[in-house]
């Protein structure tokens, strides 16, 4: 993963087919940089990568991240209420159908108790992206162990399956 869009997860439940994640918003991520000076705005497509890492790594999960899992096809998004800096985002997210080449994922991201977006998500399955970094033979790109290891990923997953 290139990006880190979230802080951590609250649980992952391959089980019941749920994960939550939350995501303290500020004026200093990375995002907002170059952009919305006047007016820190969270965009819209970082939500939808918020729903999408939330549901990715819960796919994920479930494939013991053995596969890569990327965003195949957004089938709905709305965004209910602007998000602005500073902000606790909870980010919610369920497999709704699972297929031998990917699985739909729902999402939805909350603030203050509040529905702030969702978004209906097609993540696809790949055996092995390709990449130009210096990569050990068969390490994941979209799982590597900095990005699992930087979320807890494993640690919430004993917590959940448990």
């Amino acid at each position: 993963m290139r990006w880190y869009m979230l802080d951590k997860f609250n649980f992952i439940d391959v089980e019941k087919n749920q994960s939550q994640a939350v995501k303290a918003l500020s004026r200093g991520d990375g995002f907002f940089e170059e952009h919305y000076d006047l007016y820190p705005v969270l965009p819209e497509s970082v939500q939808i990568e918020m729903i999408a890492q939330a549901g990715g790594v819960l796919v994920g999960a479930a494939l013991d991240f053995k596969k890569e899992i990327v965003l195949g096809k957004i089938d709905f998004a709305r965004y209910e209420k602007t998000i602005l800096p500073p902000a606790q985002l909870v980010i919610d997210a369920w497999v709704e159908e699972k297929h031998d080449e990917g699985a739909r994922i729902q999402g939805e991201i909350t603030c203050d108790g509040q529905l702030v977006s969702e978004a209906s998500i097609l993540l696809i399955y790949m055996d092995q992206l390709d990449s130009k970094t210096d990569l050990k033979s068969g390490e994941s790109i979209v799982f590597s162990d900095n990005f699992l290891n930087a979320l807890q990923i494993r640690e919430h997953l004993k917590v959940s399956t448990s």
